[in-house]
C-alpha cells in the first residue's frame, strides 16, 4: 500500500469519528430537552379543564341531575305533514330567541389568549392541505348556452359597428332620472302655489308636458354649483327670448353680435313664434369622392396562380353541388367510359354489350365535341384580339409618355426599312422615320414605356444591320460610314406627344428634314442629331 492511500484512509477514519461524536452529542441534547417537558400537562387535558361532568343514573337507568332528581325530557313529535313540521320549527325558533341569553362580548385579548390555549395541542409544523369544496349537482337550464351565444354574437356585432351599449344604457338612465327630477320639481311648484294658474276651458284642464319648466326666477332650488355672476342671456338667445313688450332686448340694449346681456328675467318671455313642428334638415354633402390612382395588381407566382385557379374551380363546383342538393337543377348523368362500363351499368352491360359499347362511345364523342365547342367559344374574335393587342402597347391613363431618338447609317435597303416601319406600327408607336440620302437617317418614336423598351431592344440588339447592309450603293458612300450602324441618341419621358401618327418620309437635304419636323414642333430632335458627338471617338 502506498503512502498516499494510507494518508487517505487515516483522513476518512478521522472524519467518520468526528461525525459519530457529533451525532451522539445531538442525541444527548434532545434527551435533556425532552426530560424537562411535562407531557402529562401539555397533551392530556383533564375533564375539569374541559368542563365535562360525570353522568349520573339510577337503578332504572334514568338520568339524574346534580340534586338527584330524575331529568324530564320532552318527547319529540314526528309529524308527517309538512305544515305541522313548519309550525313546530317556527315555535322552537321563537322559544330559542326569547330564552337565549345575551351573548357576552368577548374582548380581543381574550380571543387571542383562547386561540393560544387551543393551539398548544396542535403541532404547527404539520401542513394541513385545504380540500376543495365539492360542488353541488346543478343541471344546465335549457337555453342557457343559446343565450350566451346570442350575447356573444351581439357583442361582436356592436364591436364591429362601434356601438357601446353600456354607454347608451347609462345615457338612457340619466335621461329618465332627469325627467323624474323635472317632474318632481314641477309637482313641488304646483303644491306650493308659486306656479301660474293653468288655463281652464270649462271643466277640462289642458294637459301640459311635465318636462317643460316655465321661465321664471326662483322656480328651481338654488345649487352651490351655480355662478350668480354669469350673465342671464347669452348671444345665442337672440330672437328666442324677447321682452314682454315684444321688443328685442339685444337691440334695445345696443349689444354687439357676440356679447352677453344682464337683464331681469321677469321682464322677458319666450318667443313662441320661433318654434314650429317642422324639422330643419342640414344640406346633404356630396358623397362622391375623387378616386385615387389605380393600384397595380399583385404579381403572383406560378404556384399561386395555379392555387387561385384551383380554388375558383372548387367554388364553382361546390355551388353546382349545392343547387343539385336542394333540387334547383337535376343531377348530371353518370360519366360513362370503357374503363368504368361494368361498374356503372352492372347487369345492363351483360344483356346487350354491343349496344352499351356504342352508347358509351357516342357519349365520349359528344363530350369531346362539347369540349372543343367551349374552347372555340372562349376564343377571342379578330376584333377583340386586335383590341387586346392594342391595349397592351397603348399608354395608360396615369402612365408617362416615353420617347427615343435614333440615327441609322442608311435605310436604302428595303428590308431594313420594312422592319423599322412595320415594328413601329405593331408596337402602336407615334413618330416618324426620315430616310436621308445625303446623311444619316433619323428615327423618332413616342409611346408607352413597354413599347419603347421593346422597340429599343429591336433596333439595338435583334436586327442584324451589318448583314443586310449594301456597300454597292453609291448614296451610302456620300457620308462618313465609320462607327456603328444604329446609334441611340437620347431616350426619356415627355409631357405630351409631338406626333399623332407614325409616318415614313424621304429627304435629300437638311431643308427637307426641317420641313418634315416643323409641323409637329419637333425640330429639337434634328438639332440633337446635329450636335451629337459619339463619346467613343474621344477614347
Amino acid at each position: 500500500m502506498t503512502a498516499y492511500a494510507v494518508a487517505r484512509n487515516i483522513k476518512n477514519a478521522k472524519e467518520a469519528l468526528a461525525a459519530a461524536k457529533k451525532e451522539e452529542q445531538v442525541r444527548r441534547q434532545i434527551k435533556e430537552k425532552l426530560s424537562k417537558i411535562d407531557l402529562s400537562k401539555k397533551l392530556l387535558p383533564t375533564t375539569i379543564k374541559l368542563g365535562l361532568k360525570p353522568l349520573m343514573v339510577d337503578d332504572m337507568g334514568r338520568v339524574l341531575d346534580e340534586s338527584g332528581n330524575v331529568m324530564q325530557h320532552r318527547p319529540i313529535l314526528h309529524s308527517n305533514l309538512k305544515i305541522n313540521q313548519n309550525f313546530e320549527r317556527e315555535k322552537l325558533q321563537k322559544e330559542a330567541a326569547t330564552t337565549a341569553p345575551e351573548r357576552p362580548k368577548v374582548d380581543k385579548v381574550d380571543k387571542i389568549a383562547k386561540r393560544a390555549e387551543e393551539s398548544q395541542y396542535v403541532d404547527s409544523t404539520l401542513m394541513v392541505s385545504k380540500r376543495r369544496r365539492r360542488s353541488s349537482l346543478n343541471f344546465v337550464e335549457p337555453g342557457s348556452y343559446i343565450k350566451q351565444e346570442r350575447q356573444l354574437q351581439r357583442q361582436l356585432e356592436d364591436n364591429a359597428l362601434g356601438i357601446n351599449r353600456r354607454k347608451i344604457q347609462l345615457q338612457r338612465k340619466m335621461l329618465i332620472e332627469q325627467q323624474e327630477r323635472r317632474l318632481a320639481a314641477r309637482q313641488k311648484l304646483e303644491s306650493t302655489g308659486e306656479n301660474a294658474a293653468l288655463p281652464v276651458d270649462g271643466d277640462r284642464v289642458e294637459e301640459t308636458n311635465p318636462n317643460l319648466i316655465p321661465l321664471k326666477a326662483g322656480m328651481l332650488e338654488k345649487k352651490d354649483s351655480w355662478d350668480d355672476d354669469e350673465p342671464w342671456m347669452e348671444w345665442w338667445d337672440r330672437g328666442v327670448i324677447i321682452l314682454k313688450t315684444g321688443e328685442d332686448p339685444f337691440k334695445s340694449g345696443n349689444v354687439k353680435k357676440h356679447q352677453t346681456l344682464d337683464i331681469d328675467p321677469d321682464l322677458c318671455m319666450i318667443n313662441e313664434k320661433k318654434f314650429n313642428n317642422y324639422i330643419e334638415h342640414p344640406c346633404k354633402i356630396d358623397g362622391k369622392r375623387k378616386k385615387g390612382k389605380d393600384t397595380p395588381s399583385i404579381m403572383l407566382t406560378k404556384e399561386e396562380r395555379k392555387k387561385l385557379r384551383r380554388r375558383k374551380r372548387e367554388e364553382k363546383l361546390k355551388a353546382i353541388q349545392d343547387k343539385i342538393r336542394i333540387g334547383l337543377i337535376p343531377p348530371p348523368a353518370p360519366k360513362l367510359k370503357l374503363s368504368n362500363l361494368l361498374r356503372v351499368l352492372k347487369d345492363q352491360s351483360v344483356a346487350d354489350p354491343s349496344l352499351v359499347e356504342k352508347q358509351v362511345r357516342d357519349q365520349m364523342e359528344e363530350r369531346l365535341m362539347n369540349h372543343e365547342r367551349r374552347n372555340e367559344e372562349r376564343k377571342l374574335t379578330p376584333e377583340q384580339r386586335s383590341k387586346k393587342h392594342a391595349k397592351k402597347w397603348q399608354v395608360g391613363k396615369n402612365e408617362e409618355i416615353e420617347a427615343a431618338l435614333f440615327t441609322l447609317r442608311s435605310l436604302t435597303n428595303p428590308k431594313l426599312l420594312f422592319k423599322v416601319d412595320v415594328n413601329a406600327q405593331q408596337f402602336h408607336l407615334t413618330g416618324c422615320c426620315i430616310v436621308a440620302r445625303h446623311a444619316q437617317s433619323i428615327v423618332v418614336i413616342e409611346g408607352s414605356k413597354l413599347s419603347v423598351k421593346r422597340y429599343i431592344k429591336l433596333l439595338m440588339r435583334r436586327i442584324k444591320w451589318e448583314e443586310a447592309e449594301t456597300t454597292t450603293d453609291e448614296d451610302v458612300l456620300l457620308y462618313d460610314s465609320s462607327g456603328g450602324f444604329c446609334k441611340q441618341i437620347w431616350t426619356g419621358s415627355v409631357k405630351k406627344r409631338n406626333f399623332s401618327t407614325w409616318s415614313v418620309a424621304f429627304a435629300d437635304c437638311d431643308e427637307e428634314i426641317t420641313e418634315i419636323l416643323k409641323p409637329s414642333k419637333a425640330l429639337h430632335y434634328f438639332e440633337m442629331v446635329q450636335k451629337y458627338r459619339d463619346p467613343l471617338k474621344d477614347i
